[in-house]
């Protein structure tokens, strides 16, 4: 149990410091690209979504690993054995969709569950980071900013 424990505590740790590294990374060469600003905006959003799937990744292969060496625990309902069920599993988790159609069971339930946090503390980070993002490189026409023609449009 205690593996289990501290195993979830470490994927949060990798992935939140692999989560950062990108945002980092993003921030500081999405400017230098020379591109649109646009397309700035659009790399962010491919890059992150690519983030988040080698997130998944990290704690699929874990699964994989916690059932065939460790022996932490087994899934029941629909068959969990090749790479792309662990995969699904763990997408699902991640997102917080939480289908049911595959059940842990024994310690491995820990790491599920704290799988489900990180992943949505991951993507409101990453929603969070997109929106100042397109914040200062969106092109935002008057009709957002409540003016028209240089007028606004209260009464005051």
């Amino acid at each position: 149990m205690i593996f289990a424990i501290v195993l979830a505590f470490s994927l949060v740790a990798v992935t939140f410091t692999f989560h950062y590294r990108v945002l980092l990374w993003l921030g500081l060469n999405t400017p230098k690209m020379n591109l649109p600003t646009q397309t700035q905006v659009l790399v962010i959003v491919v890059v992150l979504f690519l983030t988040h799937i080698v997130e998944i990744a990290f704690y699929a292969i874990t699964y994989s690993w916690s059932v065939s060496s460790l022996k932490l625990g087994m899934f029941q309902g629909a068959p969990v054995g090749d790479a792309m069920s662990y995969l699904y599993y763990s997408g699902v988790i991640y997102t917080t969709l939480g289908l049911g159609d595959i059940q842990p069971e024994g310690h491995i339930r820990f790491i599920t569950a704290m799988e489900a946090l990180n992943g949505f503390l991951l993507i409101t980070w990453s929603a969070s980071f997109t929106f100042l993002a397109m914040g200062r490189l969106w092109p935002w026409d008057d009709s957002c900013t409540g003016r028209i023609d240089g007028q606004t449009n209260s009464t005051d």
